[in-house]
Parts: structure tokens; sequence; C-alpha cells
């Protein structure tokens, strides 16, 4: 069986690091079952999280990136014309935002209380914070402590996938039809999976999947089989890491 996991608020719940009991359980699950990790995270910001698992399958970047064989690939990045619509959005509205490209990000975060992403970013420091005007190809852009509905309006005239986050106020973009799961079906067509997620941005993986897990009590994920709260995944994988 292949397992799907997210990492923000479903295995990391303090944005640095999984337990080492995690860490333990997903090892020991790994010996009879596949494991892949999808995150709203880029490939970059993943790997600090999961050194203990250096050859599996990643998907990054809401779905718009993946480590695929130890190579790191583009899925779909957002079109041009529709990224110079983003960036005149930001510029109109004076907007703070995340913009990754496929290594490189664009960051102004000036009020990191609600995000809390600052301290996610690059840290491993294997990339660069460069200018927005320097980034020709967005494969995810993050409009950061905004929901205006004017804003949201503009967005849905777009080629867009998107997802919009109460609790931080933030926006994700990526290019239309690419998200976690659209992602996992191009790599994996057929198969069966299990997905654990807590979020907004795993609503698509949890839908298809042949059993979801949603973890903490996000409304949109209320259709899920199983509902854990943080303190319950440590026992859920130790009751089901040798079934088949």
């Amino acid at each position: 069986m292949i397992f799907v996991f997210d990492l923000d608020g479903t295995i990391c719940f303090d944005g640095k690091m999984i337990s080492s009991e995690l860490i333990k359980l997903l090892t020991e699950l790994s010996v009879k079952n596949q494991l892949v990790f999808a995150s709203a995270r880029p490939i970059r910001d993943m790997l600090p999280l999961l050194s203990a698992f250096p050859e599996h399958f990643l998907i990054g970047g809401n779905g718009s990136i993946v480590r695929n064989n130890q190579e790191i690939e583009i899925v779909q990045p957002i079109l041009e014309s529709d990224f110079l619509v983003i960036k005149k959005i930001i510029a109109d509205n004076d907007l703070d935002y995340l913009v990754d490209s496929d290594w490189n990000y664009a960051l102004l975060n000036r009020d990191d209380t609600k995000a809390k992403i600052n301290d996610k970013l690059d840290q491993l420091h294997l990339a660069q914070n460069i200018g927005l005007s320097e980034i020709d190809k967005a494969i995810k852009c993050c409009l950061l402590n905004h929901q205006e509905e004017n804003i949201l309006n503009e967005l849905t005239k777009l080629e867009l996938e998107i997802v919009s986050h109460e609790k931080s106020e933030n926006i994700d973009l990526t290019a239309k039809a690419v998200n976690k799961y659209t992602s996992f079906r191009k790599y994996f067509p057929e198969e069966k999976y299990i997905a654990f997620g807590n979020d907004a941005n795993d609503v698509q993986l949890l839908a298809h999947a042949e059993l979801s897990i949603a973890i903490g009590n996000n409304r949109t994920l209320d259709f899920a089989d199983v509902h854990l709260d943080e303190k319950e995944i440590l026992g859920y994988l130790e009751k089901i890491k040798w079934q088949k």
C-alpha cells in the first residue's frame, strides 16, 4: 500500500522537525509499504524534515514540483501571463508574498504572526531570497495576510488553482488543476493509497484516497474516514504499521 503524508500540522507540529517517535514509526511502516510525502512546502523546504527518507518520492509546492528518483521536476509552472497579473495584484494592493521558483524564492512578509512561515524557509540555507522581478518561472505563489474579496475575484479570472486559508489569511496559488492529488496521480496513475492531511490543500488528496485520515479539526476535511488529533497519530500508526 502507498501511504501519503502531508507534513505541517499532520506529522510536523512545530514547523522545524518530525518527532523521533514518529520517524521511527514511519520507518517501520516503510518496511512493507511505500511512503510518499506531499506538502505545501517546496522540495527545498521539505528536505530538513525528511533526512531520514532520502530516496522517497516527494510532492512539494502543493503539487507544482516533485522529487522523483532523486531528480527535482517541475510539474507545471504558473502561466507567465497569469504571473504578470499576480505581480500587478501584489503591487496594487501592497501585499506580502512568498513566491517559489524551482529552487530560489522571493519573500516579503512584514507580519509573521499569522502566516508563521519565516522560520520554515530554507532551513538548510540551500537557496536565495531574490527579488520578485528576478523570478521568471513561478511554481507557487502565496499571498500573505490578506483575503479581501476583490483580490479573490481577480484571481478567479486566471488559470489558477486557489487554496484559501482562513486562519492565516493566506492564499496559495498554483497552475490550474495542479494540486497534491493531480501530481500524485501523474506518477501513480492507478495505485490505491491511504492519505493523511490536515488542511484545505489536502482536500483532493484525501477525497480520492482508499482511506482518509484527517489530523485536527479543519472543517473542510469533515468528510474524512478517520479523525485524529496530533496526540493520537502515534497510536494509529502503531496499530496499522504491519497491516497489509
